[in-house]
Order: structure tokens, then C-alpha cells, then sequence
């Protein structure tokens, strides 16, 4: 019987000054059974996330299926951050020029929810790979209140569900008056972490010398 089993990837963004340190992009790989993500960002353009000066984040998905089978992916957010995203996928990696075949647009301009709820974007053959690439942008309506908005990935295919999240959130929002500009969210980061928790299906036997 297949296992779902669900990966996070928990990236805490704390309040700190930007550093060189953090300028180059981090590449996270969360692999389960059959489902991996690649994920890449630049934490520190993250970290200094303002309106008007948007950040990508880029999300590669693959499959090994022993069966065909189709995978789904989905993103949602939580937090008090308002953010508006631009959603595109293409059939090969991302370059710094942009996508070399051309681009499908699966999102522009959009004000995602904050409930936790999934949100389809699209679905591949696990023969195929994805390479989403989300334009993170403060929206410059979601008023002077401060917080932070955590958003996740998620591919679900093959009886399993891997999920990429930035964990502590990706951006704030009304830094008190008279803050210094350099100070900003998310110049430090310390990354948990991949974890993997395998939920069993109800009736499901044990199998001896499963990788944790």
C-alpha cells in the first residue's frame, strides 16, 4: 500500500542586518519516495523584500513513478503579509535571461490567500519536470500593520505530498517609524532543516529498513 508522506522544508527568517554573506542563492533539495523538489532563492533579497522590488523563487519538480501517473501542484500561504505573486512554469530551467522556450504564465498580479487553503496552479505526467518560478511582491495596498507570510509548494502525485515553504516567512510589512532602512526581515537565515514525516495510511504494515 503507497504511504503519503510529506516533506517540509522550514526555512526561519529572523529580524537582522544585511550581511554579504547571504548574497549568493541557496539551492534546498527535499526528495521523498518518488516526488523532488529543487528549490532556489536569494534569502537575502528576501530579507530586504520591499513594495515595489519584487523577489523570485524558483521550484523544480520531478518524479521517479515505477506507474504513469500525473502530478499536481499547488501553493498556499498563511500569515498576516499581504503579497502579491507572479506564477509561471517552464519546461526547462530557468536561466538568468528567463525561461528558453517561453514561459506559461499560471498567475499575474495575484493576491494570494492567507488561509492555508491549497491553490491548484497546474499539473504535469510524473514522465515530465515543472520549474515554477514565483515573482514574490509586497502588495503596496495591504496597509501598515507588520507581519510575515509563510508560502508553500506543494506537488502531490504518486500516493505522496512534498511540500517547499519558506518556513518563517518571506516578508513584513509597516516597520516602525523612524527604523533605520537597513534594518529588514529575513537578512539572516536559518534554515531547520529538511524533515520528513511519513504518515502512514491507516491498515499500513511496517516495512523494515525504511530510510528516515
Amino acid at each position: 500500500m503507497r504511504r503519503a508522506v510529506a516533506v517540509v522544508l522550514l526555512a526561519v527568517l529572523a529580524l537582522a542586518m544585511p550581511t554579504a554573506a547571504w548574497a549568493a542563492p541557496t539551492t534546498q533539495v527535499i526528495q521523498g519516495s518518488i516526488l523532488r523538489l529543487v528549490s532556489v532563492a536569494d534569502w537575502a533579497a528576501v530579507g530586504r523584500l520591499l513594495p515595489g522590488q519584487p523577489v523570485e523563487w524558483d521550484i523544480a519538480v520531478s518524479a521517479d513513478a515505477p506507474d504513469p501517473g500525473v502530478v499536481r501542484i499547488a501553493v498556499s500561504a498563511t500569515g498576516e503579509a499581504q503579497l502579491l505573486l507572479d506564477v509561471s512554469t517552464c519546461t526547462e530551467a530557468w536561466t538568468e535571461t528567463g525561461c528558453p522556450g517561453g514561459a506559461t504564465a499560471l498567475r499575474v498580479g495575484w493576491s494570494i490567500p492567507r488561509d492555508g487553503v491549497e491553490v491548484p496552479l497546474t499539473q504535469m505526467a510524473d514522465t515530465e519536470n515543472a520549474h515554477l518560478r514565483l515573482s514574490i511582491l509586497l502588495d503596496p495596498s495591504g496597509g501598515s500593520g507588520a507581519g510575515t507570510t509563510d508560502v508553500r509548494v506543494h506537488a502531490q502525485g504518486a500516493g505522496e505530498t512534498v511540500i517547499a515553504g519558506s518556513g518563517g516567512g518571506l516578508a513584513t510589512t509597516g516597520l516602525p517609524p523612524g527604523a533605520a532602512s537597513a534594518v529588514v526581515v529575513g537578512a539572516a537565515l536559518a534554515v531547520s532543516g529538511a524533515v520528513l514525516a511519513v504518515r502512514r495510511r491507516r491498515g499500513a504494515v511496517p516495512e523494515e529498513g525504511r530510510r528516515t
